[in-house]
């Protein structure tokens, strides 16, 4: 876990943490807590104000006490949402993804190991990549991987915008360049380099990965200079503040990505290539692309997908493909993960660029902002078509699962050392907290608030967050607690939950919205 005191964590600091091997339930863990209430003196620091008096900024739960004491009653326990998740047929669907992901026979950010065949010999290959699955380097080398079909390990490193990289790899990789591979015990950077030697080492005739002569070849070759085009374009685009009366990098923008739109329309197959599957070449453009098209939207209000028919067919083709959805990341992650990458990314103030940050930012989340299916970030068309309750069951059972780890991750808010690791330094990530340390007095309060919020996901019901005071207020050791603090260990949470580390795009939506009401009702006067 990445949860532990001193452990780097990614941007979007990492809350989900795997399911196995499970960890001692929340009342074990919060036994010696419990055995004492929280202070009173959350609210005696201002002396002279009575609980009437006490204003949205200092809202104790014990304030509305005599309001809701007939309306009382206890948040559903752990093991009992638990029950009623994996009762469910979407929970017994995750059940049986999480055994063949432990297995190795399903793509996810947390497998640790893939297997294709029957073979389950200790894989040749051994692939080094980022944590929360952010890296658009390692991504490439990924994906090949998985269209070709190689068994290969994982190990995880840190990028260096969110933590400090292991000794451990640093020994292997003097640079600590990601993504590193190890192939026979020897090791190599660079992701274009690693996906032709994988093609060479593992070929396969009847899938080439890359034109082995011709005129296709010379094609390819092309191809993979004019991404360099676009990624250079693009950088000039958004890296760069726009100049009054001067559309210079917009217009280069959009002619680089006309000319990657005009050559996926000569093929005569959903991909650059004329194959049925995915090339080096898609390989080497779909990682920047899906960052390109996330942080167009957020910070420029340009639409790729609607402005380009035919990067948009590519697209969805892409999408499915379940080792691509496995690491695909949503808009917000993606606008999260790249300023400590790439630098500082300049916005445009057109009302579409507006309305975009407004529906992907989650500050404001709440269930009467939330539209997962919105044009603005349209989902997979296979997600379109399932039910809501399949996500909501998602997000739940992630909380429900890794309940011990979130809450000590929410009560980071209420403790120490919460924005140290960035201070003053653009390159590390701003919600990464390394180093910050846990408010143990608040582990049961968050506790509670996080089993109403997994109540309310499972039953779709937002009602059990807005009367999420008095539930706190009938449990035992919350009563006392200061509301405005446990609203910000709740937003701590909201601000990063990130995908596909933590959940699918609609998930991570649903449970930012959920999280946002609880923050709303602890806010509330």
């Amino acid at each position: 876990s990445n949860l532990w005191p001193r452990q780097p964590c990614p941007a979007l600091e990492m809350a989900f943490v795997p399911a196995a091997p499970r960890l001692a339930s929340t009342s074990q863990q919060l036994a010696s807590t419990s055995a004492r209430r929280l202070p009173r003196a959350r609210i005696s620091a201002w002396p002279e104000l009575t609980s009437s008096a006490v204003g949205p900024a200092v809202v104790g739960i014990v304030a509305s006490r005599g309001r809701s004491r007939r309306i009382q009653r206890r948040a559903s326990s752990w093991s009992a949402l638990e029950k009623k998740a994996e009762a469910t047929d979407a929970g017994a669907q995750i059940l049986e993804s999480l055994s063949q992901r432990e297995a190795g026979l399903a793509p996810h950010t947390d497998a640790k190991v893939r297997y294709f065949g029957t073979d389950r010999a200790k894989p040749r290959v051994t692939l080094y990549r980022d944590q929360a699955a952010w890296c658009p380097y390692c991504q490439k080398v990924w994906l090949l991987l998985e269209e070709k079909r190689v068994d290969y390990k994982v190990t995880k490193v840190p990028m260096r915008s969110y933590g400090d990289k292991p000794d451990a790899f640093m020994s292997k990789v003097r640079n600590g360049i990601l993504p590193a591979i190890e192939i026979d015990g020897q090791l190599m950077t660079e992701s274009l380099q690693i996906m032709f030697t994988l093609e060479r080492l593992f070929p396969d005739p009847e899938r080439p990965m890359f034109p082995s002569a011709g005129a296709l070849q010379q094609e390819a070759t092309e191809l993979l200079q004019l991404e360099r085009q676009l990624f250079g374009a693009w950088c000039q685009y958004l890296f760069r503040p726009q100049m009054p009366f001067m559309d210079g990098s917009e217009n280069d923008f959009t002619a680089a990505l006309e000319a990657v739109d005009a050559a996926l329309g000569r093929s005569e197959s959903p991909f650059f290539l004329p194959y049925s599957y995915p090339s080096i070449v898609d390989m080497q453009y779909v990682s920047h692309m899906e960052r390109t098209v996330a942080s167009a939207m957020y910070y420029k209000g340009y639409d790729v997908r609607n402005r380009f028919p035919n990067i948009d067919k590519w697209l969805t083709a892409y999408e499915k493909l379940p080792h691509y959805m496995a690491s695909k990341s949503d808009y917000y992650t993606h606008c999260m993960d790249i300023p400590p990458q790439y630098g500082e990314c300049f916005s445009n103030d057109n009302d579409m660029a507006k309305q975009a940050r407004s529906l992907i930012d989650p500050e404001k989340a709440s269930l009467s902002t939330l539209d997962w299916k919105s044009s603005i970030e349209p989902p997979a068309a296979h997600q379109l078509e399932q039910p809501e309750e399949d996500f909501r069951i998602e997000a739940a059972m992630s909380l429900i699962r890794n309940q011990e780890a979130v809450t000590r991750f929410c009560c980071r808010a209420a403790g120490s050392d919460v924005g140290s690791w960035a201070f003053g330094n653009p390159t590390k990530a701003k919600l990464a907290d390394p180093f910050a340390k846990p408010q143990k007095e608040y582990l049961a309060p968050v506790a509670v608030v996080l089993r109403c919020v997994a109540t309310a996901l499972l039953g779709g019901d937002a009602g059990e967050l807005r009367s999420l005071r008095s539930t706190l207020e009938a449990e035992e050791n919350s009563s006392q607690a200061d509301a405005s603090t446990l609203a910000n260990c709740v937003a701590y949470l909201r601000d990063r939950v990130g995908s596909p580390r933590d959940l699918s795009m609609p998930a991570a939506k649903l449970l930012r919205a959920y999280l946002g009401e609880a923050v709303l009702a602890l806010k509330a006067v």
